[in-house]
């Protein structure tokens, strides 16, 4: 900091070296001319990786999946003006899902402001509706005293990692800049940092401040069954091995073959006339709920029609949209079994049934699908201990919880279904690529990749095994399952151009134009010998997987029959 060329670079030096000292490790730079003072700083720092992207959107997202991977928020850096409104949607996404992030935006000073100067928006507040903290700092001057740069960057990491009283989510500190923003030397009067020398002296760089992250509570379940959504990782832990019933989401780390598949089951309880005799199998005396919102619709109608229910471990946003909870605690949790907590008999019979009859009717399907090619690729990452699955938003999420195809062990689950958003999707597994520089293999529908092109330059700068298995249908498929399909009032050319709209695209050359490995199998056999092969080259490759959406429709069909069958014949009168 002693030898910053102007004190532009002196707060961002220091904003740079503080943010190393509460534990970040990458920041993620778009380009631009008013943010030089935070580029350079964090790009010359040596303790922090730096991604440079061109797209604000991609870049923001990016960031998002670094911290989803690591725990630990990345700081975003932007320049003024439209870029910032471009994180927008990430910043929703970290909010929804308690994610940490810090946003650093360049802006002008006040003088520049509400009078027409170029690239200057209303932008201090701009993000606020989303982020738990926003700070608009004053331009760089010795007459602010060095200590409250420190404790801005450190308040800001707390609010952001929920530390401060509050959830996780993004922050958006607001930095006016004046002349000069490159580091030109301008003589400043370095005294200006004896008021932090305790600090500027620490050889073991601990932070100027530091902030007390909540004490998990204990919990005791003696009869209650446990619905787990994603949730903080001491309260995944506790619930490894648990010896009650536990019905885990996708997202939630602890989907396995006896705790995954409620939906297959709930759909054999409760479509059509159902199976009364299962019906009464399922009954349960109290729920405990912790995480996020779970991926089935199915088992959240489920949750609604209880009594006893109680949501753990979550605050801002609320996870009771069925307004049934009688009691929520937002603090971390760290769940025990009462000494007499047994499996719930029905459920227990009810999972295995279901998810091996669909295991098997899956396994007997000889097309490639969405379905079939999500399966097939999930096997193929058992050959790896560790790695990351990344599920975009829409069906191919759903397809893996419905039909109970959880990651191998060892590997962990990324989504964004804070908002269920579809764009950002490559982005954000490019994201976790960077931060565990393990392999991911990321689903992601066609029409996502349409939002998220700009992210291919992303993708191909990342070296660890980035596996992006494409599922193209032509469209939007998710909406055939919706309402609206079925509105006789919608025209068959309506529903078409508004709501599945075809493209026509095929994306493997798109891909190549931005550098990436290609593969397109037509088989199943051929789509996992394409997993391993991509697993095995490192770099980025995509596996275009051409399907209609009938076909996948007809699949999901026969799965879903076949887990409804196998549980008729377990649960007959």
């Amino acid at each position: 900091m002693h030898n910053a060329p102007n004190i532009n670079f002196a707060w961002t030096m220091l904003a740079a070296e503080e943010c190393f000292r509460l534990g970040v490790r990458h920041a993620v730079i778009c380009p631009g001319s008013r943010s030089a003072p935070l580029a350079l700083a964090f790009a010359r720092h040596g303790g922090i990786r730096v991604q440079v992207a061109h797209d604000e959107r991609g870049a923001a997202f990016v960031a998002l999946g670094i911290a989803k991977s690591s725990g630990i928020p990345a700081v975003l850096v932007l320049t003024s003006g439209t870029a910032v409104a471009n994180a927008l949607p990430a910043v929703v996404e970290a909010r929804m899902s308690r994610t940490p992030l810090l946003v650093f935006a360049a802006d002008r000073p006040p003088e520049l402001r509400d009078c027409g100067a170029n690239q200057a928006i209303s932008q201090a507040q701009l993000l606020s509706a989303a982020t738990r903290w926003s700070c608009d700092m004053p331009c760089p001057t010795i007459d602010t005293r060095a200590e409250f740069v420190l404790s801005t960057i450190d308040e800001a990491f707390a609010r952001a990692c929920g530390t401060a009283g509050a959830q996780a989510g993004a922050v958006h500190i607001n930095w006016q800049f004046r002349e000069p923003l490159a580091p030109d030397v301008v003589a400043w009067d370095v005294a200006w940092l004896w008021s932090i020398v305790r600090w500027t002296k620490d050889a073991s760089r601990a932070p100027w401040r530091v902030s007390g992250a909540p004490t998990p509570s204990s919990v005791v379940v003696d009869n209650a069954i446990v619905v787990a959504g994603r949730c903080d990782s001491l309260t995944a832990l506790s619930l490894v091995k648990w010896r009650g019933t536990l019905l885990a989401d996708v997202t939630s780390e602890l989907a396995a073959s006896n705790t995954a598949g409620a939906d297959l089951v709930l759909r054999a309880a409760s479509d059509g006339d159902g199976n009364a005799e299962l019906r009464e199998a399922l009954r349960v005396e109290a729920l405990a709920v912790v995480g996020d919102a779970v991926v089935s619709k199915r088992l959240n109608a489920w949750i609604s029609q209880q009594e006893g229910v109680t949501v753990f471990g979550v605050g801002d946003p609320r996870m009771d949209s069925f307004h049934r909870a009688s009691g929520v605690y937002a603090a971390p949790v760290l769940f025990e079994a009462d000494a007499k907590l047994a499996p719930h008999a029905g459920w227990k019979r009810a999972l295995s049934c279901a998810t091996k009859a669909a295991g098997k009717a899956l396994a007997s399907e000889r097309t490639l699908t969405e379905p079939t090619a999500i399966a097939d690729a999930t096997a193929a990452c058992a050959a790896h201990q560790d790695g990351t699955i990344f599920y975009g938003s829409s069906m191919p999420i759903r397809d893996a919880d419905v039909f109970a195809l959880h990651p191998p062990k060892g590997w962990s689950v990324g989504s964004n279904r804070g908002a269920s958003g579809i764009d950002g999707l490559l982005a954000t597994a490019v994201g976790h690529a960077l931060v565990s520089e393990q392999p991911v293999v990321a689903f992601v529908g066609d029409v996502s990749m349409l939002h998220d092109l700009n992210s291919l330059q992303l993708a191909a700068s990342v070296a660890t095994p980035l596996v992006i298995v494409l599922l193209n249908n032509d469209g939007g498929g998710i909406f055939r399952y919706l309402p609206i399909a079925k509105n006789a009032a919608v025209t068959p050319l309506e529903f078409a151009q508004c709501f599945t709209t075809p493209h026509g695209r095929s994306f493997a050359l798109i891909a190549k134009a931005f550098g990436l490995a290609c593969e397109t199998p037509t088989t199943r056999a051929a789509l996992s010998k394409a997993v391993v092969k991509a697993l095995r080259r490192g770099g980025a490759t995509m596996i275009e997987v051409v399907c209609t959406a009938q076909a996948s429709e007809e699949v999901r069909a026969r799965v879903v029959t076949a887990s409804t069958t196998a549980l008729s014949r377990e649960f007959r009168a």
